[in-house]
């Protein structure tokens, strides 16, 4: 296996403003999500019995407000707002997988690295990638926010990509 070498380097204004945009469309996910789960659980609540199923649900319900506690830790993305350091390397890609179930899926799996073993791309880009192709990738340091993905000196990134 070929390792590529990792460079850190400082995050510039731009970069940090992907990186705020990104996290609060991540947040607002989020936030549906923990609305979905709570109307869920307390419906189940309201049935009789409570199950296995039932318990699952609240259980889900409550642990997805961990990381609301944010006086408990910083998150990634508030370490990487203060650290200002992104880092860049190159991706092999090993695999490419289409899903055609119920929506198109269109994904690329990396020679193992410690940072991305997988991503998702649209179908255009997709076909712009091929098995062995070298991806140049920017992402800050601590959340892993994608700042920049290219292939043959193409922007491949997706933007409907949220983590």
């Amino acid at each position: 296996m070929n390792q590529f070498k990792k460079y850190e380097a400082p995050l510039t204004e731009d970069d940090l403003k992907i990186i705020r945009s990104k996290s609060k469309k991540s947040n607002v996910a989020w936030f549906i999500a923990n609305i979905v789960l709570g109307v869920i659980a307390i419906g189940l609540l309201k049935q009789p019995g409570f199950g296995f199923i039932e318990f699952l649900a609240c259980l889900f319900f409550v642990i997805s407000f961990i990381p609301y506690f944010r006086f408990f830790y910083k998150s990634p993305t508030e370490r990487d707002l203060e650290a200002k350091i992104k880092v860049s390397t190159e991706l092999k890609v090993k695999y490419k997988r289409r899903n055609m179930d119920n929506f198109h899926h269109y994904e690329i799996e990396f020679e193992q690295n410690p940072d991305f073993d997988k991503y998702g791309l649209l179908k255009k880009d997709f076909e712009k990638v091929n098995v062995g192709d070298v991806i140049y990738i920017e992402f800050s340091k601590y959340g892993r926010w994608i700042l920049k993905m290219e292939c043959n000196d193409e922007d491949i990134e997706n933007p409907f990509y949220v983590k």
